[in-house]
């Protein structure tokens, strides 16, 4: 039975982009230990066409037949949109299938025949701007559109390119303030994820789509739950 493990590694992305050919086998093993032989990597950036920008917390399903042994492999993106998927089969028909919170990206066919292959996948998220019914994710940009935060937490709040005025656009319900403690003073990432989670479970109870006005403080976080009908591109 083929090893089917997935790897993202951000930084074997970066090492990879600066191998020589000759390299690669040695490569290979660094990024993808102890990989079977007839196996090797697939690796590359997902991010939006439109707003031209990588994609972090993007998943990438890679599924194929080789010899009648289904396979499937899968991971996320890191921070700055890479990709690094290991013990992928070579000269097997691959279906590499990127997607994005609810928002799918189209299946694109290929074989490998090197032991590393790049492939970039891009896709559109324009649709789900202000009004893809797919989408559930909340509308939300904590401390600004470019906020590590909301990049990092993408698979849970939506922040597009161009919603700058989201806190400025027509709200047409209020549902109340809604807030979560942050264990410890000076807390972590995970501390502030936890925290996020429960504020946008707490607005969705609500029935609310958005969050705005955010406040964080050293252990605190908190932000308006909201319904935004319009396309917050066009909020100034």
């Amino acid at each position: 039975m083929m090893r089917r493990i997935s790897l993202v590694v951000a930084a074997g992305a970066f090492a990879l982009a600066g191998a020589a050919p000759g390299a690669m086998a040695q490569e290979l093993n660094e990024v993808c230990p102890d990989s079977p032989d007839g196996t090797g990597a697939l690796w590359g950036m997902v991010s939006d066409e439109d707003g031209e920008m990588g994609l972090p917390g993007a998943s990438v399903v890679v599924t194929w037949d080789a010899d009648g042994d289904e396979g499937r492999t899968e991971g996320q993106t890191g921070f700055d949109g890479g990709y690094v998927l290991c013990y992928v089969p070579l000269e097997a028909e691959l279906s590499v299938h990127p997607t994005f919170g609810n928002v799918d990206g189209s299946p694109t066919l290929v074989s490998l025949t090197d032991p590393i292959t790049r492939m970039d996948l891009v896709f559109s998220l324009t649709g789900a701007g202000g009004g893809d019914e797919d989408d559930d994710r909340i509308w939300a940009c904590v401390g600004g559109v470019d906020n590590r935060i909301n990049m990092e937490n993408a698979r849970y709040i939506r922040c597009d390119p161009g919603w700058e005025g989201i806190n400025r656009c027509p709200v047409a319900e209020q549902h109340g303030q809604v807030q979560a403690t942050m264990a410890g003073a000076g807390s972590g990432r995970s501390a502030l994820r936890e925290a996020l989670e429960k504020i946008i479970a707490d607005a969705r109870r609500q029935g609310a789509n958005s969050l705005i006005n955010w406040r964080i403080t050293r252990n605190s976080l908190s932000a308006e739950a909201v319904t935004i009908t319009v396309d917050p591109v066009t909020c100034r």
